[in-house]
């Protein structure tokens, strides 16, 4: 498994050295975008950072924007009053892709070129391998997202789609570039890579580096929600329209639970791999999880009481099942 993973990593290595090398890129989103965003926060005492990297690939943009924007809060925590925290959603069209993610394994040829400081830091060496640490992951949350199909999330500081875009159509691209504007917050991020482009939505943007299309939101006077990529005021929903609303955000809460024991899992398999052979881990157990999530939305079973009732007590079975093998082993 590990080297067919390695074969379709192959093509994506470039984006850890692009990320964790000090060069213009890093110390751009490092000093411009997140040191601004934290300031912000600090300004008004909030103490969360929500990011969402649409079109995640394989995983290693995702880690990388991570351990630069905890290396820029602890570069800044001596001006904190509170414990910065920070959230990232992590989604791809392709879910073998968000499966490799999910795991954080790469081969070690993916960071040839990344300090090795950053490495000791981050990354746990496994023969000819590094697995990203819990400290990196446990801020993550990676899933199945369809761009043009799927709700985005809400609240957001910052928002990377790379290299995303050209795959769809004009309209589509003014839609999901629309659907970004009303994720973030005031003054939130845009980042699209040096071939993406906001199009004919100069309006929703203003650009503060034109060579890696890097754009802050821009606050619209008498833009209407429905506008916003289709998005309607809440009061003109249909009842099906206010459904699927609160399932979104159920669906939100249970990828934080999710994440939550994805970590668990992961770190109980590399604690005792080697202690007991038979034990035997799907860390990708709640990554399929959250797809029949995503499955059910279209389905509306999830409304079903006695559904919801089941799943959840398969959920809570298996915190337990963890609780119980960390109690017992010590």
């Amino acid at each position: 498994m590990l080297s067919q993973n390695f074969q379709d990593l192959k093509h994506s290595t470039s984006s850890a050295e692009e990320f964790l090398r000090n060069n213009e890129l890093a110390n751009l989103i490092q000093n411009q975008v997140f040191g601004t965003i934290l300031k912000k926060k600090l300004e008004l005492s909030e103490n969360e950072m929500r990011i969402w990297i649409a079109g995640c690939s394989t995983g290693l943009e995702v880690y990388s924007l991570a351990i630069l924007l905890k290396e820029t809060i602890e570069s800044m925590q001596d001006v904190f009053d509170m414990e910065m925290e920070f959230k990232i959603y992590a989604t791809d069209l392709d879910y073998d892709s968000v499966k490799i993610a999910g795991a954080g394994v790469y081969p070690d040829t993916a960071f040839e070129n990344v300090p090795s400081d950053i490495l000791y830091k981050y990354f746990d060496k496994k023969q000819d391998f590094y697995v990203v640490k819990k400290s990196i992951r446990e801020n993550i949350i990676f899933a199945p997202h369809n761009l043009a199909k799927d709700p985005g999330f809400q609240h957001l500081d910052f928002i990377s789609c790379r290299n995303v875009l050209h795959y769809f159509q004009p309209t589509q691209q003014q839609r999901i570039i629309s659907s970004f504007h009303h994720s973030l917050n005031e003054s939130g991020y845009l980042f699209l890579g040096q071939s993406g482009s906001i199009g004919e939505s100069k309006a929703l943007f203003q650009a503060i580096n034109k060579k890696w299309k890097i754009y802050i939101k821009q606050e619209v006077e008498g833009r209407n929600r429905s506008e916003d990529a289709g998005l309607h005021a809440l009061q003109e929903k249909s009842q099906e329209e206010k459904e699927l609303q609160l399932l979104n955000e159920q669906l939100n809460q249970a990828k934080e639970r999710i994440a939550n024991l994805q970590g668990k899992l992961e770190d109980i398999h590399l604690k005792y791999e080697d202690k007991y052979e038979t034990l035997k881990i799907d860390s990708y157990h709640p990554i399929l999880f959250v797809k029949g999530l995503l499955q059910i939305i279209k389905k509306q079973e999830f409304y079903k009481e006695e559904y919801a009732a089941a799943m959840l007590k398969e959920m809570n079975k298996l915190e337990l099942a963890i609780e119980s093998f960390l109690l017992d082993d010590q």
